[in-house]
């Protein structure tokens, strides 16, 4: 977030603790990166990418900035790491491991990823990492031990790009349509925002191609936990050409 043109414009000063892996030499280039960073208005935290020590696990150097008053815990803040476009990876922040930060600061933090939290071979990337902060309110992803471990990850990536779903009610998020020799199989979030339990019937879809429905499914009745996402599979009875592109409808 940039601070507004009406705010004052600080840049917090950066600290060190005795306890941060950190020779002197090394004091220099913390501090000329710092240097380099955006002001905050007062009130503002950020969160930058210093330096990726490791692929496996996701091990890196970030550097927190606030302007806050007053020392604060980051207890279940969401950190998201981003290359382009695309979510490689996402870490909750927990007092165990950052127990208190202090205020207008910019302070060092060594964070490593838990590997089901990584969702792309990091080895593979070729744009920049960068780090912010994410809004999400969902705060559990279902997923049940019919999904495979890439399965699972694009699952979870594609339920943390898309934070916020609508406050009105539950809703649907697809996540992959992929073509079998006979059949069309597809992953859906099933979305509930809601402090109460989620029961839904038996749920019916259809697999369209522009306005023309190609075939049709249905789910059996699903239960989702307050202020969580489920994941369902789909199988459509319907062979696919390669040049075939769909998508789904849901069927109230």
């Amino acid at each position: 977030m940039q601070p507004s043109t009406d705010s004052p414009v600080i840049q917090p000063a950066l600290y060190f603790t005795d306890d941060m892996p950190i020779v002197k030499e090394d004091e220099y280039v913390f501090r000329y990166v710092a240097a380099q960073l955006p002001g905050l208005a007062p009130g503002q935290m950020a969160i930058h990418l210093f330096q990726r020590l490791e692929n496996k696990p996701l091990r890196l150097i970030a550097l927190f900035q606030n302007t806050l008053d007053q020392a604060f815990q980051l207890n279940d803040l969401v950190v998201l790491a981003l290359s382009g476009d695309q979510l490689i990876a996402r870490k909750t922040l927990s007092i165990e491991e950052i127990p208190v930060l202090l205020p207008m600061a910019t302070i060092p933090l060594w964070l490593e990823f838990a590997e089901e939290d990584v969702f792309v071979d990091l080895d593979s990337l070729t744009d920049p990492v960068q780090l912010v902060f994410s809004n999400e309110l969902l705060t559990d992803v279902l997923i049940d031990s019919s999904f495979s471990e890439t399965e699972c990850q694009r699952i979870r990536q594609i339920a943390f790009s898309h934070p916020i779903p609508p406050t009105d009610g539950w809703s649907l998020l697809p996540v992959s349509i992929l073509k079998k020799e006979t059949s069309v199989e597809a992953i859906v979030l099933v979305r509930n925002p809601s402090n109460q339990l989620l029961t839904l019937d038996q749920l019916a879809f259809e697999l369209v191609a522009g306005e023309t429905t190609l075939a049709q499914t249905e789910h059996p009745a699903v239960s989702v936990f307050p202020t969580s996402e489920y994941a369902i599979r789909l199988q459509f009875d319907y062979s696919a050409k390669v040049t075939e592109t769909f998508a789904l409808r849901y069927l109230p």
